[in-house]
């Protein structure tokens, strides 16, 4: 009998602990703007956008621009506010509800959040700065990138 309270105790601590850590887990969120191709269609980095994940402040970001945040929890909002080109007017506001589960890391295409696609979450780039085969091309180069000016 003792042996069978001893088996239902250990096992109700595990269970805690892994509830414990699913609600308490911490996740590294990139937001990138930059142009990027999915679906066999072009989409465009953003002018001017602020996000905010999980209620913190906002971050403002600029084409061809990447920025990292955090949020705990089993489940964040992400709300992104596209403005206009200087900054000044709200054109569109995005807000989405995302559930990442035991993942640690991911990386939100803010072009593809914004016009409101469901592949708008990317996984995060590898230590060896490669690509992953199956994630839509983002392009690293930019977009408007000034040619060479050939000297005197």
């Amino acid at each position: 009998m003792r042996a069978l309270q001893r088996t239902v105790a250990l096992v109700l601590v595990l269970l805690l602990s892994a509830w414990l850590f699913y609600i308490g887990r911490e996740h590294q969120v990139l937001l990138d703007n930059k142009t990027i191709e999915a679906g066999g269609q072009s989409f465009r980095a953003l002018a001017f956008v602020k996000v905010s994940v999980a209620g913190k402040n906002p971050v403002e970001l600029m084409p061809r621009d990447r920025d990292a945040a955090t949020a705990v929890g089993p489940r964040f909002t992400v709300r992104a506010e596209v403005m206009d080109e200087f900054g000044e007017e709200v054109e569109k506001v995005v807000e989405r509800e995302i559930k990442p589960g035991f993942s640690g890391n991911m990386m939100i295409s803010l072009p593809l959040l914004a016009a409101g696609r469901d592949d708008f979450l990317l996984p995060p780039p590898t230590a060896g700065g490669g690509r992953e085969s199956d994630a839509p091309a983002s392009e690293e180069s930019g977009v408007g990138a000034p040619e060479a000016v050939p000297g005197p």
